[in-house]
């Protein structure tokens, strides 16, 4: 009796050896999220965007080839009037080598002049496709300024 509980124990003991390795291969079969490197700074950016740190935009963000042609002052100069972020959801990412599209919806205050030139805001649901660049192994926003 004491041979077919160890038997048994031998048994189970194995089974969840074999189980764990099994786990260990697939999770170490996974491919890494291509693109996760890119979704975080974009993230990142985006709430800096609503929070309106522009500086730190500017100094972290911006692709360095459009800085030597777009001074910090006017970058921030541009962005003094910006509308309000209430939300922002990062959509689909299309990486194509160093470059890549990112598509983000949100919800903003859009400000709007009115005839009588009062300025009014809607509140309105926006998807924003950004274009990114990698330098040097970092992802900037490619700013149309």
């Amino acid at each position: 009796m004491g041979r077919e509980l160890g038997g048994a124990k031998a048994g189970w003991g194995r089974g969840v050896v074999l189980v764990a390795m099994l786990l260990l291969v697939a999770v170490g079969c996974q491919r890494p999220d291509p693109v996760k490197d890119l979704k975080d700074r974009v993230t990142k950016y985006w709430q800096l965007k609503q929070s309106k740190s522009w500086p730190e935009v500017y100094d972290r963000f911006v692709d360095p080839n459009v800085k030597g042609q777009l001074s910090k002052e006017a970058f921030l100069k541009r962005r003094f009037l910006a509308f309000d972020i209430f939300s922002f959801e990062v959509g689909d990412i299309k990486e194509e080598g160093d470059k890549a599209t990112v598509a983000v919806a949100n919800e903003v205050n859009f400000p709007l002049k009115t005839p009588t030139g009062e300025m009014q805001f809607i509140k309105k649901q926006v998807t924003t496709n950004d274009t990114w660049v990698r330098r040097d192994g970092a992802w900037y926003v490619e700013l149309k300024e």
